[in-house]
């Protein structure tokens, strides 16, 4: 099974000395296989995916989450970013990411990454370092060794892109969607589905995520997330809820993704922000490359791991 980001997977986070991540990302769903209808695909590598392979998918999708309310407002929602058939049929998805924590600069980290849509496979590069990290759906490697990226390469794989894909991901097996009242934002009503996971679901299932939208145009404003990460959490529980901005849109190949990502201490007694935490600047998408079948496997010389990290570095 995937490491749901292996966490996507887990949530951003934005850690203070010697603490648990503050902006983790959340578990994402199981990588769903594809149809079976041919083995072209598959021996070719990542890259844009048959029109049949995709109508299946959306199909499921769409009767899956058209049984609840919370379902059908994140299906508009996708519609809105662009629609499932469109991100679906890429296949892959590249982007940089850097990611700030405000007041930490040594926890700074910037990579461009490269995911195959449909098995959550992830491979980064570090901008401005040495580090290649990555996850073939079985095995988390980092090259030249476990300790050249501040993150292990199980959890910070798929991380970034669980954010950056939000909320293509959250319609995807595994994931549940209950409609909660309004709330305000930004001195407004906006819809709210809370989502969490099946047992089982990635390496953190326990993981949830409240996606605020936009009652005009439906897109994503925000979403609230905890992390329960084991590794970082081995006798339970999550980390304080955050809330995550998503702002400056832009439209590639069809698809609204957001270029900032910016992430807030949660009050829940006032129900609103409290300070930043952490800037999240992403840049440079691009969709639809073919990579190579062996693409996302550990490179030679890479340290390997098929374990849930422990710590957070």
């Amino acid at each position: 099974m995937s490491p749901r980001a292996p966490l996507a997977l887990s949530l951003l986070m934005a850690c203070g000395p010697g603490a648990a991540p503050e902006a983790p990302p959340a578990p994402s769903p199981a990588a769903p296989e594809a149809p079976a209808e041919s083995e072209s695909v598959e021996s070719e590598g990542p890259g844009p995916i048959p029109a049949s392979w995709v109508a299946e998918r959306v199909a499921a999708a769409e009767a899956r989450l058209g049984t609840s309310p919370g379902g059908r407002l994140v299906l508009r929602a996708v519609e809105a970013h662009g629609g499932l058939a469109a991100w679906l049929a890429k296949g892959t998805l590249e982007f940089t990411f850097a990611y700030s924590p405000l007041g930490r600069p040594e926890g700074r980290m910037h990579t461009r990454q490269q995911v195959d849509l449909w098995r959550a496979h992830a491979r980064h590069e570090e901008i401005g370092g040495d580090a290649v990290f990555g996850w073939d759906g079985e095995r988390a490697w980092m090259h030249p060794g476990p300790d050249a990226f501040p993150q292990s390469a199980r959890f910070w794989s798929l991380t970034p892109y669980y954010f950056v894909g939000m909320p293509f991901v959250v319609a995807d097996p595994g994931a549940k969607h209950e409609q909660l009242p309004d709330a305000p934002l930004n001195g407004r009503p906006h819809d709210v589905v809370k989502v969490t996971y099946d047992a089982g679901t990635g390496d953190s299932p326990d993981d949830y995520y409240v996606l605020y939208l936009d009652k005009a145009t439906h897109r994503l404003a925000a979403l609230r997330y905890v992390v329960a990460y084991p590794g970082f959490f081995p006798e339970g529980g999550h980390t304080p809820e955050k809330l995550m901005r998503y702002t400056e849109p832009m439209t590639v190949d069809g698809l609204v993704f957001a270029q900032r990502l910016d992430t807030y201490a949660w009050d829940p007694e006032a129900g609103e922000p409290g300070a930043k935490v952490t800037e999240i600047i992403v840049g440079q998408p691009t969709l639809g490359a073919s990579l190579p079948a062996d693409h996302f496997a550990p490179i030679e010389g890479a340290h390997v791991s098929t374990e849930i990290a422990a710590t957070p570095r």
